[in-house]
């Protein structure tokens, strides 16, 4: 790995300026959830329950589309730093139109999830909040689609301030709507769930057009020229990202479905380890935000390093941002082992102070598992530059399913407390992840300076003939 020098440095500092916009945008999408949640909540207690759970499928769908689209960073970068910008402008464009196409399929999973909710709650209240809130969600999915596909350009171009300013100016644009629509006024009748989400639809639609005002009105740069007219379909560029994104997808739906997942696996031990497990879940998926910047970023840097033929260059910024990731992470997880039951209490409020005891109990392994995803988070970041899909992939599904659910499993039943054993065999799991992809680094980044030493040689030994 490099030592700290001028290079180091100047790398660190490009690294954390797109990763510091990237967790901006995240925030701010946090922030619309919470908000959403916060008005929901003065619905009551049945109508909270619906949305919460379509929140979490909207999601699983949001993230099962926008993997695919994730795609065009590193293509993109990578003719950026041949300097093939008519390329890098096929890929940007190209984007939109696999963003599109991905999102009508997720727009009617969303729109017929209703006889599955109603399968799994029972007809009632929650159900029928849940489904109110996935139909008026489901019109805003291309949309948000369409800002991930050009956010992920805009990173590949090291011109994702744009997008950033564009997610922070709609968040008041949404806490204006989601009140207004959820319980009416100036002539609308209150449309409780439904309202919520067509808010959230609406503010998707307002983040798109202000995203194209934003770069017709300052057309400069490599963003601006991509995006602009006459667009061109081109078939190979479209069918690359979609041999790309799709395994891509597959590992951000397993990385973020397996927390989830371990909460159904507590389900017969009873709703206090549930309960400990949801919130220590939810304190990880917060701080995780500040750490997942560096897997954009090293996907763009890797990838544009590739790109110009410049391996040394690609080796470096990989292992600037494992280490940036992971210095975050440590400080992080240093929180959540310090103050344990500070942090759970203020997420909880004035609850029954065994489940707060519960739930700080996890916090200090939650805090390992937040150290290895803010390795793992880089390097797979890196590994995605470097357009390796398909093993990280497996090793996530080695890993974290194959290995840490199931030892999850067992210490659950074997030792004194299910939802510390089922968060143990996550940590396992994670180690043996973290392990596969630093040594699948290490090979790649070495495949590609083998790669450019046979390119090199031929010509070498024509000059000494």
């Amino acid at each position: 790995m490099p030592s700290i020098s001028k290079e180091w440095v100047a790398e660190a500092r490009t690294l954390a300026g797109i990763s510091a916009s990237v967790t901006i945008t995240m925030l701010a999408q946090l922030a619309i959830s919470a908000v959403e949640i916060l008005i929901v909540a003065r619905l009551g207690i049945h109508e909270l329950a619906g949305v919460a759970l379509a929140l979490s499928i909207d999601l699983l769908v949001f993230l099962a589309t926008l993997g695919v689209v994730t795609a065009v960073t590193p293509l993109a970068a990578a003719a950026r730093g041949r300097g093939d910008f008519e390329r890098l402008r096929r890929y940007g464009q190209g984007g939109l139109l696999v963003g599109l196409a991905v999102s009508v399929p997720g727009v009617l999973v969303l729109l017929g999830c209703r006889s599955i909710l109603v399968a799994a709650m029972g007809p009632g209240i929650e159900a029928d909040s849940a489904s109110a809130y996935l139909a008026g969600a489901a019109g805003g999915l291309p949309a948000w689609v369409l800002y991930v596909a050009v956010r992920s350009l805009a990173v590949a171009t090291g011109q994702v301030r744009v997008t950033t300013a564009v997610m922070l100016a709609v968040i008041p644009i949404h806490a204006a709507l989601a009140p207004w629509l959820v319980f009416g006024g100036f002539f609308l009748p209150p449309l409780g769930a439904l309202g919520a989400g067509l808010a959230y639809a609406a503010t998707g639609h307002a983040a798109l057009m202000l995203l194209a005002i934003a770069i017709r009105l300052c057309p400069a740069g490599a963003l601006g020229a991509s995006l602009r007219s006459p667009f061109v379909f081109d078939r190979t560029c479209c069918r690359e990202i979609v041999q790309l994104g799709v395994p891509f997808a597959c590992r951000i739906v397993l990385r973020e479905g397996l927390l989830p997942a371990a909460a159904f696996v507590l389900v017969p031990f009873g709703a206090a380890a549930v309960a400990a497990h949801v919130v220590a879940t939810r304190i990880v998926d917060l701080c995780g935000v500040f750490t997942f910047g560096f897997s954009d970023a090293a996907n763009a840097r890797v990838g544009h390093a590739v790109g110009s033929g410049n391996p040394a260059h690609a080796a470096r910024s990989a292992w600037v941002a494992v280490q940036l990731s992971t210095v975050v992470g440590l400080g992080a997880a240093a929180m959540l082992v310090l103050a344990p039951t500070a942090i759970v209490r203020a997420v909880l409020g004035d609850l029954d102070p065994a489940d707060i005891e519960a739930a700080a109990a996890l916090l200090p392994i939650a805090a390992c598992l937040l150290v290895l995803e803010s390795v793992q988070s880089a390097a797979g970041g890196a590994l995605s530059g470097l357009r390796d899909a398909k093993g990280p992939l497996l090793i996530a599904i080695l890993g974290g399913w194959g290995f840490g659910l199931p030892l999850g499993l067992v210490l659950a039943w074997l030792g004194p407390d299910p939802a510390a054993g089922i968060w143990c065999g996550l940590v396992g799991g994670a180690c043996l992840t973290v392990g596969l992809y630093l040594h699948r680094l290490r090979s790649r980044l070495g495949d590609c300076v083998r790669t450019q030493h046979a390119a090199a040689r031929p010509r070498h030994e024509q000059v000494v003939q």
